[in-house]
């Protein structure tokens, strides 16, 4: 099988496995054993957990970058583009590249129903290989245990947070949950906890995989005095590093995992003139990006109570005074009333949408729940681009306005935006 076009490519893999998550390593190991994918020796990091997957990848990547390493990272989902998944030396692949990757998997497949995301990891993993990088950043997809990035034997594992999350696939409890996750352990080499709830389940999957634990709070900590960062790991520090004014508590804490990692990776630490030109030039699409509309635009993919509150922190520390309005969807498993908690008192006007996934709450349930929160000024849209013109209509154009509650709700407003400005 061979298509000529990315799309098709990708409209094909999502018939092959009727589940769109199936969580499973037998499927994505045969195949990836059939594979020439040469892995490196040394800095290799698999970054799992619930939170800060993204903004830690970025840290390493960064670093590893401008330190003369040739890097390639994996992460999902995407905002905009499928070639956001994949980046060597920080910049997005191509179509030819996903399509070259892709020939290669069905090749070997056979009738192995991989999944959309399963196609994904190997095709990722193909392509970092063939392009020689020398740092690889792989950000786990879902839970860790059995998501397919865990078929890769990393030098460093990463986990940044455990929070109730994905409850329909990982578990109801912060501890089952953790019990997952904690799966990317490898014996004998370091696994990086950067969180203090569910010690107890943590401890355990590192003693049972044979893998070195080092914990926040134990073995190394960040802290932060009138914005400037301090670090302590087991034999390594960073001292007096300005921050991000607006990071909230969850950034400080991915830093600290990050070097933390750097320093169990043993190959190099940065020094602080490198810390400080990586922060000073640091941003993520997605994650409170601000773009300049005449009124200010805040774009952020916090889909879970956890990474809400900690949204809302970065709000409060960025000092942008004004009434909000907010764009809002979010997928059906998730805890709809305690994300809306955090931004009950803040958001003047409220538009809600339905987005292009079966997995989308349906706007009537997200307008019943506010209802029952007491949440009045609620418009309703069809899509996240007609949200767009339904803002535009309702709400006070000298309001400051947040999209925010899922990936599928950010990225098409983000692409609309910039189009509008050009710059796509």
């Amino acid at each position: 099988m061979s298509f000529s076009t990315l799309n098709e490519w990708l409209e094909f893999q999502q018939g092959i496995n009727p589940k769109e998550i199936d969580l499973s390593l037998e499927r994505v190991k045969t195949v990836f054993e059939r594979l020439q994918i040469n892995i490196p020796e040394k800095n290799v990091f698999l970054i799992g957990g619930t939170n800060g997957k993204g903004t830690t990848t970025s840290i390493l990547e960064q670093l590893f970058h401008k330190s003369g390493y040739k890097t390639g990272a994996f992460t999902s989902p995407h905002l905009t583009q499928y070639n956001e998944r994949v980046r060597i030396n920080l910049n997005d692949s191509s179509d030819k590249d996903w399509i070259s990757a892709f020939e290669t998997i069905e090749n070997v497949r056979g009738d192995i129903p991989l999944t959309y995301f399963e196609f994904s990891a190997l095709a990722a993993f193909q392509m970092l290989s063939n392009c020689d990088c020398d740092a690889w950043l792989i950000e786990v997809g879902l839970g860790g245990r059995l998501d397919a990035t865990n078929i890769i034997e990393s030098s460093v594992s990463l986990l940044t947070s455990i929070a109730m999350d994905h409850e329909e696939w990982l578990g109801d409890s912060i501890d089952k949950i953790a019990t997952e996750k904690v799966g990317i352990a490898k014996m004998n080499r370091p696994l990086i906890f950067g969180d203090v709830v569910a010690v107890d389940e943590i401890e355990k999957g590192c003693f049972e995989k044979g893998a070195e634990l080092r914990r926040k709070e134990h073995d190394f900590k960040g802290f932060v005095d009138q914005n400037h960062f301090f670090f302590k790991g087991v034999s390594q520090s960073i001292n007096d590093i300005v921050i991000p004014k607006s990071w909230g508590d969850g950034e400080i804490d991915n830093l600290t995992t990050a070097l933390a990692a750097m320093e169990a990776n043993e190959e190099f630490f940065p020094s602080n003139n490198l810390l400080q030109e990586v922060l000073d030039e640091f941003s993520l699409p997605g994650r409170f990006e601000i773009l300049d509309m005449g009124q200010k635009w805040i774009l952020d993919v916090a889909h879970n109570p956890s990474a809400a509150n900690n949204l809302r922190q970065r709000i409060d520390r960025s000092n942008i005074h004004s009434d909000y309005a907010m764009i809002f969807s979010m997928m059906k498993d998730k805890q709809l009333e305690l994300y809306l908690n955090a931004f009950k008192d803040l958001i003047h006007t409220w538009i809600i949408c339905e987005m292009e996934t079966e997995r989308s709450f349906k706007v009537e349930k997200i307008k019943n729940e506010m209802s029952k929160m007491g949440i009045e000024n609620v418009y309703s849209a069809t899509s996240p681009l007609d949200a767009i013109k339904t803002l535009e209509k309702n709400a006070s154009i000298s309001n400051n306005v947040i999209v925010s509650g899922s990936f599928e709700l950010v990225g098409p407003i983000r692409e609309f935006l910039l189009n509008s400005q050009g710059r796509l």
